[in-house]
């Protein structure tokens, strides 16, 4: 008998919060084909204090980003190729508190543009395994209906089209129901290699 795998507290204690929500237990956290990403990029400090301050420390709060997971999916192998080359999924869930709100009870729109970015940034990471950094240089959203908070989403991304350092990628901002709240389409840029 496998024991089962074990994260990191701040993880297991997400992982618990989000057991007890039905509808990210049964349809989410349930699906084989995802794996838990432990060491999450958005909650780890980074470049010694510096980086990733936002949603590692300052959003790290009951009343901001209570909790938040990410789920990777790599996609199948390219057959002709015999390689990935991109194209699988990433499935963060967020519970938020109220202290992001713009209007009462709703999540300000800063912050769903904010964890689009940072979804569809690190499904990068999880797809391609760049080298170096990439860097967001065009993000496009369509904002359909408003995020009520205290609450929590689901934000899915994938990787579009890789040519050269340019990377398409794609997100969604979705409730519990499978309502669709906010799209995003953005292109990244990796870095040049240092010579």
């Amino acid at each position: 008998m496998t024991e089962p795998k074990k994260y990191s507290p701040a993880i297991e204690a997400s992982l618990a919060h989000f057991r007890s929500i039905p509808w990210v237990n049964d349809v989410h956290l349930s699906d084989n084909a995802f794996q838990i990403v432990d060491g999450n990029l958005s909650r780890a400090i980074t470049q010694p204090g510096n980086g990733h301050s936002l949603t590692g420390e300052t959003w790290n709060t009951e009343k901001t980003i209570a909790h938040l997971i990410t789920m990777y999916r790599p996609a199948a192998p390219d057959r002709e190729a015999g390689q990935n080359c991109g194209g699988g999924e990433l499935r963060r869930i967020y519970t938020f508190g109220t202290g992001l709100n713009a209007h009462p009870n709703l999540l300000h729109g800063g912050v769903i543009a904010t964890i689009l970015d940072s979804a569809m940034g690190n499904v990068i990471h999880q797809a391609l395994r760049p080298r170096g950094a990439t860097f967001t240089v065009l993000l496009n959203i369509t904002y359909k209906k408003p995020v009520s908070t205290p609450g929590t989403v689901l934000v899915r991304s994938s990787v579009v089209q890789v040519e050269g350092r340019k990377i398409w990628a794609r997100g969604a901002v979705e409730g519990g129901d499978g309502e669709v709240h906010a799209t995003a389409e953005g292109m990244w840029l990796m870095a040049k290699a240092n010579l």
